[in-house]
């Protein structure tokens, strides 16, 4: 018998002398305290035990047991009883007899349905935010190992920020640090997004540490999405001035997120680092916005590594990487989309991916990603006038 198969059989069972829930039946409590009479009977067919339960021995490896038949006949006091409290977990006679005559025939038959069983499952379960959470669960004291010095890191990248900001304005004072950067020469503006870039990197891995963090509402602060993406768009100008790639701008939002900002800015900016990476060189990136039924949409799109049938489900996990991207590119390590997505799920949020057939340089696909962000309620002044919320 394949055991790793059995674990998504539907009945509760003993092989090999260990008892096992089946995936849709559990064991009876009774059977818990029970003499297991089951196990030792040497008797053939299918048989009821003295407490009301059904059982039947398929070989000497496979005993399906702990099973209520409500329509086994015939009946005693202890199997009504242990029908009641059954309820929906009972079984009828066919349904029990279907499934032994299965496992009695062949176990390749039996091995081929409880893998689409088990499939099926695994599926529901990568779909899920829990799947993420235990994800992280495991790689947690890695993580922590890794990033032992994160904090470190964080307060240097920081402190060459400072020194930056402070050296740009004092040429130009009064201005916003971003208007001073359109007059820095260009190693100074290289510096300062690639001292950038690191600190959101370090933000991303503090916060699938710490992902309370995300949620407090100290943290939370209204921002109009579209000029906060486009403005921390220019962290991978010099990546796509050195592929020559066409950055193009499909619609606008002037909405606002309450979110917090840290966590916010990961989202795209792991879409748009994902999209530069990968996009072949000379191609088109589609940054796209667009406002639907309480909802900013926003869309990267670019030509990017093939994504087999079997990966899509695994794209979002912390340090996953597909076989084209893995054979063909050696950068990246598969946590910036996991990092992303775990960290949309605390926003409240997912984010999709879609490959549609369209092929481009080198053989790559068209792909896109997907998220969507509430747009923040409209506020008002004691005096009613509209302040902050959707543009009027």
């Amino acid at each position: 018998m394949d055991e790793l198969a059995l674990q998504f059989f539907p009945l509760p069972h003993v092989l090999k002398g260990t008892r096992r829930d089946g995936l849709a039946v559990q064991w009876p409590a009774r059977c818990g305290t029970c003499n297991k009479e089951c196990e030792t009977s040497k008797q053939t067919g299918l048989q009821l035990c003295r407490y009301g339960v059904n059982y039947q021995r398929v070989d000497h490896e496979l005993l399906i047991a702990g099973v209520v038949i409500r329509d086994y006949r015939p009946e005693t006091d202890a199997s009504k009883a242990m029908r009641r409290k059954a309820g929906k977990s009972s079984v009828t006679l066919k349904e029990f007899e279907d499934t032994t005559a299965r496992c009695a025939e062949t176990t390749d038959v039996l091995a081929a349905e409880m893998q689409q069983r088990r499939d099926a499952v695994i599926a529901e379960y990568r779909t899920s935010r829990q799947y993420q959470q235990d994800v992280v669960g495991l790689l947690r004291p890695d993580l922590e190992r890794a990033l032992g010095s994160v904090h470190d890191y964080k307060q240097f990248v920081q402190q060459i920020l400072q020194n930056m900001e402070v050296l740009l304005e004092s040429r130009t004072p009064g201005l916003p640090i971003m208007e001073t950067l359109d007059h820095a020469a260009h190693e100074e503006r290289a510096i300062y997004w690639a001292a950038r870039m690191m600190d959101e990197r370090l933000d991303a891995a503090l916060l699938v540490l710490n992902p309370g963090r995300i949620t407090t509402s100290v943290q939370r602060k209204r921002h109009r999405l579209h000029g906060l993406v486009t403005k921390y768009l220019k962290i991978y100008q010099r990546r796509i001035e050195a592929k020559k790639l066409h950055m193009r701008k499909i619609g606008e939002s002037w909405s606002e997120v309450e979110a917090n900002i840290a966590a916010l800015t990961i989202i795209p900016h792991a879409l748009i680092d994902n999209a530069t990476k990968y996009a072949p060189e000379g191609t088109d990136i589609h940054l796209g916005f667009s406002e639907d039924d309480g909802w900013i949409k926003l869309r990267v799109a670019s030509y990017g590594p093939v994504i087999r049938e079997d990966e899509k489900n695994r794209i979002f996990d912390l340090f996953y990487r597909g076989v084209d991207a893995s054979s063909h590119f050696d950068e990246g390590t598969g946590f910036g989309l996991g990092a992303a997505q775990l960290i949309a799920e605390q926003l409240g949020t997912k984010i999709t991916m879609s490959q549609d057939g369209t092929v481009g340089p080198k053989g790559s696909r068209w792909t896109e990603f997907c998220v969507s962000f509430a747009i923040a309620p409209v506020r008002t002044s004691p005096s009613g006038r509209t302040t902050i919320g959707k543009r009027q």
